[in-house]
C-alpha cells in the first residue's frame, strides 16, 4: 500500500514539473527575439542547443507546492480516511457490529472474542453486483445482501485466528480476527443414558440455515435442499450407519450449480435447471461431510452423528 502511494505520488510530481517545464520553455520562445526565431532550422538548434533553461522562481515554488500537496492528499485517502478495525460491542452476549457496503466494507477489519457469539449486520449502500452477496467461507456463510437493507448474519467463532470474508466476486474483502479469551469455545453438557457427560461444540453456522433430515418408515433420512442464492440450508444433520436421501432443487442458472460435489462420498451430480435431483448416500462415520458447488464457490455440510 504503501509503495503504491510512493509512486502515485512521484508520478504526480514529475506530470507537474513537465508541465511547469513546457510553460517556462513557451515563455522563453516568446520572449526570444524575431531575428532569433526566424533562423534557419540548422542554426536555431545550434543556438537553442546547449541553452539553459532557467524557470522563474514563482514557477519552482508553485510545482513544489502542488506536488506536496497531491503527496498529502494520496497519504491521507490510502492510509489516514478508511477506519483501520473495529471492536464489536457486546450487547445481551451477542458481540454486534455495522458494516457499511459501499465501495468496499467499512470497518474492512473487525476484532471479537473466540467462543462467543457474533452479530455482523451489513448494510449495504452500493447497487454493483459484485457486492449484492456476502460470504463468510470458513463458517460456511453465503448471503445475499439487498440493497438499502440491513441484513445480519451469525455465527459463533470457537478458536482464534484471522477469517476473511469477501464479495460475490472476491474483490472486495474483510478480516474478523478473533482474540482468544479464557474459555475459546462454548460447550454444552449432553447426558447420555449411562450417566457420562459429552461435551458438544456449539454449530458454527446458524440455526436457521441447519436441518434435520427426515426418517421415512423404509428407514431412509430425507431433506431438501433449495439451491438458489447458494444452499439452503446450508447443513443437513443425519445419523451414520442409516441411507440418506437429499433432494436438491435447484432454481439458480448459474453455470456454478451445473454440478454438485460430495468428495468424501466421491459423488460428483449434474444439477438440471428447475428440477429436482436426489442423490444418495450411506455416512458410516459421524463427523462433518462438504458438497460444493462445481467451481467450489458455494459450500454446504452434511454433520453425521452417532447413530442411537
Amino acid at each position: 500500500m504503501l509503495s503504491k502511494v510512493i509512486l502515485g505520488s512521484i508520478v504526480s510530481l514529475g506530470l507537474a514539473f513537465s508541465v511547469a517545464s513546457d510553460k517556462a520553455v513557451a515563455q522563453m520562445n516568446h520572449q526570444m527575439p524575431i531575428t532569433e526565431r526566424w533562423l534557419r532550422p540548422s542554426q536555431a538548434s545550434q543556438t537553442t542547443q546547449f541553452r539553459r533553461i532557467e524557470q522563474p522562481l514563482s514557477v519552482k515554488g508553485t510545482v513544489t507546492a502542488v506536488g506536496l500537496g497531491l503527496i498529502g492528499l494520496e497519504i491521507w485517502w490510502f492510509l489516514l480516511s478508511k477506519p483501520k478495525s473495529q471492536k464489536a460491542e457486546a450487547h445481551d452476549g451477542i458481540q454486534e457490529v455495522g458494516i457499511i457496503v459501499d465501495g468496499g466494507y467499512e470497518p474492512n477489519r473487525i476484532l471479537v472474542n473466540a467462543g462467543q457469539r457474533v452479530r455482523l449486520n451489513f448494510l449495504r449502500r452500493d447497487p454493483s453486483s459484485c457486492l449484492e452477496e456476502i460470504r463468510l467461507p470458513d463458517f460456511h456463510i453465503a448471503k445475499n445482501l439487498p440493497l438499502n437493507e440491513i441484513t445480519s448474519i451469525e455465527f459463533t467463532p470457537d478458536k482464534a485466528g484471522t477469517y476473511t470474508f469477501n464479495c460475490g466476486m472476491n474483490m472486495f474483502r474483510g478480516v474478523i480476527e478473533v482474540q482468544p479469551t479464557d474459555s475459546t469455545a462454548k460447550a454444552t453438557p449432553v447426558t447420555t443414558s449411562q450417566g457420562t457427560h459429552q461435551i458438544q461444540p456449539e454449530l458454527s453456522v446458524p440455526t436457521e440455515s441447519a436441518i434435520k433430515a427426515v426418517k421415512t418408515p423404509e428407514g431412509t433420512q430425507e431433506a431438501t435442499v433449495t439451491v438458489e442464492k447458494g444452499y439452503k440450508p446450508e447443513r443437513v444433520i443425519v445419523e451414520a450407519g442409516q441411507p440418506v436421501k437429499l433432494d436438491f432443487q435447484r432454481h439458480n442458472l448459474s453455470k456454478c450449480f451445473d454440478k454438485l460435489l460430495i468428495p468424501d462420498f466421491d459423488l460428483t451430480v449434474n444439477l438440471a435447471p428447475n428440477q429436482t435431483t436426489s442423490v444418495e448416500f450411506t455416512p458410516k462415520y459421524p463427523g462433518e461431510y462438504e458438497f460444493t458447488c462445481g467451481m467450489k464457490m458455494y459450500r454446504g455440510v452434511v454433520e453425521v452423528k452417532p447413530a442411537t
